[in-house]
């Protein structure tokens, strides 16, 4: 009990002086100086492109699954899968949007967090990709299906296109400052 191992001492009173970085979390805010203006600016722009953003995804969203369930192949099991994931790219796109819109937080008080705006620009590539990839497969269900619909595969760019202005807003306007 009263026998130590090399180098616990240190251990144990160091553990409290090191920064606790929660997994998942991302790195600790760096807070960049930036013109009040310029956050005002950043602010309001995250703000109406991410509420832009989560209304077009809502109405795009179900759009798609009123259009794939009224398609002439609506009878087939592979639109089902098709439609769910149309849905699902819909939910990317309503993702984004929350990202843009809770973005705001990267920027206040004269300051820029640019460690969580990389952050932010990160998911909303990973969130964009999501829709890429759900487009894709209810493209290619739609596809496979007997008689196609020329507008339910444009829906789906449409949708694609609106994961890609999330993710270049967030890119252009939380650009390290």
């Amino acid at each position: 009990m009263g026998r130590r191992f090399p180098g616990t001492a240190d251990l144990t009173e160091s553990w409290h002086a090191r920064p606790v970085m929660i997994i998942g979390q991302g790195p600790p805010p760096q807070w960049v100086p930036a013109h009040p203006a310029r956050v005002e600016w950043i602010r309001a722009r995250l703000a109406v492109t991410g509420a832009l953003v989560i209304g077009a995804a809502v109405v795009l969203g179900i759009a798609l699954v009123v259009a794939g369930l009224n398609l002439p192949s609506a009878d087939s099991p592979i639109n089902v899968i098709g439609v769910m994931a149309a849905g699902f790219g819909a939910f990317w796109g309503v993702l984004s949007g929350l990202s843009l819109a809770t973005a705001r937080s990267c920027a206040r008080d004269g300051f820029v967090d640019v460690n969580g705006a990389r952050l932010v620009r990160r998911l909303l590539g990973v969130w964009w990709g999501g829709t890429i990839f759900s487009a894709l497969v209810a493209g290619f269900a739609e596809a496979m299906a007997p008689a196609s619909s020329a507008v339910y595969l444009v829906l789906l760019a449409v949708v694609v296109v609106l994961g890609g202005i999330a993710f270049v807003v967030a890119r252009q306007v939380l650009r390290a400052s």
